[in-house]
């Protein structure tokens, strides 16, 4: 079974009651939840899948799986956060690599996400397939783009000289939301994240940051590059 099921920092405010993480049965329960989730959106659809479902699945009963997750809309966004910190995780290796200039770093991002959200046919098709609208989500949603636009940003400044202009962490979260929805463009029409689509995805991202950054930075000396990922780095992700 997949560790990172495990792992998954799923927030107890989706739960009915709070619950202990520590629970060995608890962490094994949950575990087991997610992955019936996972199993069975490889072979149905997020709209024909329920609880009742997902709990047969994992043999477990239904009155202990809403210690967990009260319904399947939190079920599926478990497994949404689980694919956000695989992004996130992503984001963070590639502080080992060298880019040319802040373009390309952003182009890598594009690829670094495609390939995440493509690594479980599970992904795409809960992500673009399909829309959870409570407040939790959506709070938890703006949570994840905002830590996600400071990654991309902390990504460039560590390389790269940009301007000092208000508000650019917002900026790239308009730049990521751009991939986003080309990602779910192609998805729903194709079935598929293409590769004409992922080259779309760069460009159109590329071009709306060159409104506000120069496309040629001057580059960052190493013990800068240093400093800069220090700072960009999340608490927890040392």
């Amino acid at each position: 079974m997949d560790r990172r099921l495990e792992d998954a920092s799923l927030t107890p405010e989706l739960a009915p009651r709070k619950f202990k993480f520590t629970s060995r049965q608890g962490r094994d329960r949950r575990t087991r939840l997610l992955a019936a989730a996972r199993e069975l959106l490889r072979e149905k659809s997020p709209d024909s899948i329920s609880l009742a479902d997902v709990c047969q699945k994992a043999e477990i009963p239904r009155p202990s799986a809403y210690h967990f997750f009260p319904n399947i809309q939190a079920l599926f966004q478990g497994l949404r956060l689980l694919h956000a910190e695989s992004l996130i995780q992503r984001a963070l290796e590639l502080e080992k690599r060298s880019f040319p200039a802040w373009p390309d770093y952003l182009e890598a991002l594009v690829e670094s996400a495609r390939e995440v959200t493509l690594s479980d046919q599970a992904y795409p098709a809960l992500i673009y397939g399909y829309g959870l609208d409570f407040a939790e989500t959506r709070q938890i949603g703006k949570d994840l783009d905002s830590r996600l636009a400071r990654l991309a940003l902390a990504g460039m400044q560590a390389r790269f000289q940009l301007p000092d202009i208000a508000g650019l962490e917002g900026i790239c979260g308009i730049a990521l939301s751009i991939i986003d929805s080309i990602f779910r463009h192609s998805y729903r029409r194709q079935g598929q994240i293409s590769d004409e689509m992922v080259l779309e995805a760069k460009r159109a991202a590329v071009a709306y940051l060159k409104l506000y950054i120069p496309e040629l930075c001057p580059a960052r000396r190493k013990e800068e590059r240093a400093e800069g990922n220090e700072i960009g780095r999340e608490p927890g992700n040392n």
